[in-house]
């Protein structure tokens, strides 16, 4: 037996499915690039990424124990490409105050780590110090 659509309801029934859009709808959608997914490029390089910054040892066990990590693995990250770098193609980057957990406190003010396979057991840290700011004026 075939059912019949009631017109009277449709009115009704197509309200309640906009504010169900209305109020769901922004829930559904991502808030911001990180949960989309999305990795952005920081810059690249034909230099070996391990000459990015100075080695960290102590960083580099960190790393490996998860007490020194990236918040979002690779969120930003320079590709290097080259000769010398055999196909390995990336380090994340992050910051105090940026894409960092550091439950220890290690991390210093105006330096940028640098995170070679970060969450494996070969985890390496790379440190390099911010570059100071342009001369120039102030921006607009």
């Amino acid at each position: 037996m075939r059912q019949s659509w009631d017109r009277k309801a449709a009115p009704h029934l197509c309200g309640v499915l906009a504010l169900a859009l209305l109020v769901a709808g922004p829930a559904l959608l991502p808030a911001t690039a990180a949960e989309t997914g999305k990795t952005f490029q920081h810059g690249h390089s034909t230099a070996p990424f391990w000459q990015v910054g100075d080695p960290s040892p102590e960083l580099s066990r960190l790393c490996r124990q998860g007490r020194f990590n990236q918040k979002k693995h690779v969120g930003l990250y320079i590709g290097y490409y080259g000769v010398d770098n055999r196909g390995r193609g990336y380090t994340g980057v992050a910051k105090r105050g940026y894409n960092l957990i550091d439950p220890t406190g290690q991390a210093e003010a105006d330096m940028t780590y640098h995170f070679f396979n970060d969450g494996y057991s070969n985890c390496k840290v790379y440190v390099a110090a911010d570059p100071p700011p342009e001369d120039g004026p102030p921006p607009q």
